[in-house]
């Protein structure tokens, strides 16, 4: 059995879907019943609900698993008390590996979230456990929610620089990777970067110009009003001074790493965006 926790989000239904189809049983904890009831018509096997600050919630989740994948949510003030509840409930357990869906590039104290979660990768490190560290990029299906708009506007819009270089990956390669390290041991106790190519907002809407037969300009999107969006559909204070603090980095860094990791554990090369994009086109012409 395997433990998927934050299971209800758009990472761990990627990840609960690949891991099914190839199998596995899976046990999702998520926080809420109308979660557990959304995704058990995914076929897992069980369904836990808890909160992964609440240190018993995370032991009932974790007892009687071999594996724990574990997602943590994304921009939590309470990262190091979920990480810490996870490996103490692992380590009660007895699991064979945790595997922990980190982010690209923790070392970089300017983004705190990014910053958070090196402390949760130490303490894995240190915790004696069987262990894989994925460190993540950000994903081509992010711009999704705001694909429509874009075809109908002509405009992609993101809130960072549209030069800033991002090693963007497809969620979907991710999920596949995530399969093949859980079920490979060969993965133990190795931290991995799990990226795409690099790509800036203004070389995909090339692409997506392309690919649409019309065309597609990049914009970036002002702070300010990204904020103002987040504040009015119920981001927390905490997110907003993240993001606050996330996007001008970008700006200035952009956030690349290499994808040569995820193309030896794929067996293959990563997605690219073209590939990403046609896909994208023609599954939301194919539903229209």
């Amino acid at each position: 059995m395997i433990l998927v926790t934050c299971a209800g989000g758009k990472t761990g239904k990627a990840i609960v879907n690949a891991l099914v189809a190839s199998g596995q049983a899976v046990r999702a904890m998520v926080r809420s019943e109308t979660s557990a009831n959304n995704i058990k018509a995914m076929g897992v096997a069980e369904t836990v609900t808890g909160d992964l600050a609440n240190a018993e919630d995370v032991i009932r989740a974790t007892n009687g698993v071999a594996v724990v994948y574990y997602i943590a949510p994304n921009m939590d003030p309470n990262e190091r008390l979920n990480g810490d509840n996870v490996i103490a409930a692992c380590q009660s357990a007895n699991v064979s590996r945790l595997v922990f869906h980190s982010v690209l590039h923790t070392q970089l104290e300017a983004l705190p979230h990014h910053w958070e979660r090196h402390f949760v990768e130490q303490s894995i490190v240190n915790s004696k456990l069987s262990f894989t560290i994925l460190q993540v990029g950000s994903y081509m299906q992010n711009m999704l929610p705001a694909w429509e708009k874009m075809v109908e506007t002509g405009v992609h819009r993101m809130a960072y620089d549209i030069d800033a270089p991002m090693s963007l990956v497809d969620l979907s390669d991710v999920a596949e990777a995530a399969v093949k390290v859980i079920a490979d041991d060969g993965y133990a106790n190795g931290m991995f970067e799990v990226a795409g190519p690099v790509i800036s907002l203004n070389q995909k809407v090339a692409i997506l110009s392309k690919v649409l037969g019309k065309e597609i300009v990049a914009e970036k999107e002002p702070l300010d009003d990204f904020l103002d969006h987040g504040r009015a559909i119920g981001f927390s204070d905490f997110t907003l001074a993240t993001m606050a603090k996330m996007f001008p980095y970008y700006d200035d860094h952009g956030l690349v790493g290499s994808d040569k990791a995820l193309g030896w554990i794929l067996g293959r090369a990563p997605t690219d965006f073209e590939t990403f994009a046609r896909r994208t086109a023609a599954a939301l012409n194919q539903g229209s």
